[in-house]
């Protein structure tokens, strides 16, 4: 049906589906690429005072499309790939199936693009980054960028990695990574958008704010405190150590022992790492260089446990009074 439909204006085919009811209308619909979903949708919604001469019009040239068809169906994926699996041995017959109508985990995970990002990340977080490569190596190209974005630049490289090591997938790595398509539109059709609180987007927002953050805090506060306490727990993260007037970083600094600094700033850039070195005396920030340089290559886990205990160092000079966090300054990394 949807051939038939193809070569005919988005108008007609959206007044079609109009005509056939939700249910059949929906099951139609089903048959298209997200983006013609997408264009039918929209003209269905524009079309207003539909004239009986546009509505004849439209179904005449459908039934007569449909009339001048030859009545042989076009092979079908799985009748292809059923005739090419009784010529060719399984492996060479599954190959020239996938070369001729793309990859069958491809087309499986494209109803994904379907689910917002941020949703979608929330689930392939809990996976290993092999399966969060091969999952967005899958998905419409576009979108799978989306997806990435979502991702901190460390985890972004490492599934970047993933999928430019991946070359061959075991049947059982294919099934798995099905069911884990299935898991993610499970998640997100039983409610998984609860996941995304206000709280969240608005701490989002706040981080890209341009403008000035102190007197939108204090707005905040002003108006709903208990929000903004949520608020500045949302956005308090090892990076906003870095936003920081001198005086209190060095506060910081000076209960924070050198080798968890020289972990806690592997992968950031020099200009970042220099806001902490500066605040040492020069025989010590030489000694936290040297100490980055003997420690060389690390693990990520490593190093976002040196940044989870500093943040809990920086948790306890708050509450202790001994500094006050202001999160009215750009942050300088995120």
């Amino acid at each position: 049906m949807q051939n038939s439909l193809e070569h005919r204006t988005t108008k007609d085919v959206a007044l079609l589906v109009l005509a056939m009811g939700e249910e059949v209308g929906s099951k139609v619909l089903r048959n298209f690429s997200q983006d013609q979903i997408k264009q039918i949708s929209k003209a269905m919604s524009e079309l207003k005072d539909i004239k009986d001469e546009h509505a004849l019009s439209a179904l005449v040239g459908f039934f007569n499309d449909f009339k001048s068809h030859s009545g042989i169906l076009g092979g079908s994926r799985e009748y292809v790939s059923n005739v090419l699996h009784k010529t060719l041995n399984g492996n060479y017959g599954k190959d020239l199936v996938a070369e001729l109508y793309g990859d069958e985990l491809r087309v499986y995970a494209e109803s994904l693009a379907w689910v917002p990002a941020e949703v979608l990340v929330n689930t392939l977080k809990q996976e290993h980054v092999s399966m969060q490569a091969l999952l967005i190596a899958h998905l419409p190209v576009d979108y799978a960028q989306i997806v990435l974005g979502e991702f901190d630049d460390e985890s972004c490289r490492e599934i970047i990695l993933q999928i430019s090591e991946n070359q061959v997938l075991s049947g059982a790595v294919t099934q798995a990574l099905k069911e884990l398509v299935d898991q993610c539109k499970a998640t997100y059709e039983t409610g998984g958008t609860q996941s995304i609180n206000g709280t969240k987007i608005a701490a989002s927002l706040i981080n890209r704010y341009s403008g000035d953050k102190t007197l939108l805090f204090n707005y905040m506060k002003d108006k709903n405190p208990q929000r903004a306490q949520e608020l500045e727990d949302a956005l308090f993260d090892f990076f906003i150590i870095f936003s920081q007037d001198i005086k209190t970083i060095e506060s910081i600094t000076s209960v924070v022992d050198v080798q968890q600094w020289a972990l806690a700033l592997k992968g950031l850039d020099e200009e970042t790492k220099n806001i902490v070195i500066k605040t040492y005396a020069s025989r010590v920030a030489t000694e936290l260089r040297d100490q980055m340089e003997i420690l060389g290559s690390v693990s990520k886990s490593q190093v976002d446990e040196a940044r989870n205990d500093i943040l809990q160092i920086v948790r306890m000079l708050r509450e202790d009074g001994v500094i006050e966090l202001s999160f009215g300054s750009e942050v300088k990394l995120t």
